[in-house]
């Protein structure tokens, strides 16, 4: 008997559902013990007639979510034809981009002191090029003056000229001067005597 009685308070904890003994019968057992009871019904209809009416939540993201799907249309079912609108100067001229011309650039110098038809790699193209890449980036440096990531890229650009400008120096004078003097390279420096030992300008 109390086994039943544990068991069906146990079960009204545990399931949260209305608990409601139903006993068949005999009145003289329902008036001594209530618990005799052989039954129990789960009321669940009872729970929810006897619960308040919940409430709809205002929530603002769900409705956004609906609207915005509502208004959502797909580009292929879009039946306008894109739209081109033309400047009302069809004179006008755009600039070219900076980096464009930079780039027209550095072909420039490649195609003119190329030795052959697929050279990209001569000293002489080398120095050609550098020295049109360092050109754009002294531009570059001259207006943002604390760029410090393209001073470091600059500098090495300049070192590896320098040290091009010493080979092409060493091995072929003629164009060494050629070359220095089309593209204004100064030669100061290059043609100073290198000393020797600790005080030699490291390279």
């Amino acid at each position: 008997m109390m086994l039943q009685l544990l068991l069906v308070s146990g079960l009204s904890l545990v399931s949260a559902l209305v608990v409601s003994p139903v006993c068949p019968a005999p009145r003289a057992a329902v008036a001594l013990a209530p618990a005799a009871c052989c039954g129990v019904r789960m009321d669940e209809a009872a729970e929810a007639a006897a619960a308040p009416p919940a409430e709809p939540v205002d929530d603002f993201t769900e409705d956004l979510l609906d609207a915005l799907a509502a208004d959502e249309v797909p580009l292929s079912s879009m039946e306008t034809q894109a739209v081109f609108v033309k400047s009302e100067n069809p004179d006008e001229v755009l600039e070219p981009r900076v980096a464009y011309t930079n780039f027209q650039s550095v072909e420039e110098m490649r195609q003119k002191y190329r030795l052959h038809a697929s050279d990209t790699g001569s000293a002489q193209v080398q120095i050609a090029v550098l020295t049109a890449r360092i050109q754009y980036m002294t531009a570059h440096m001259q207006k943002n003056k604390k760029d410090y990531a393209s001073l470091r890229g600059l500098t090495a650009m300049v070192v590896r000229r320098r040290k091009l400008l010493e080979y092409l120096l060493r091995e072929d004078l003629d164009e060494f001067n050629r070359i220095t003097s089309e593209l204004n390279i100064r030669t100061n420096q290059l043609m100073k005597p290198k000393l020797q030992g600790a005080r030699g300008r490291r390279t």
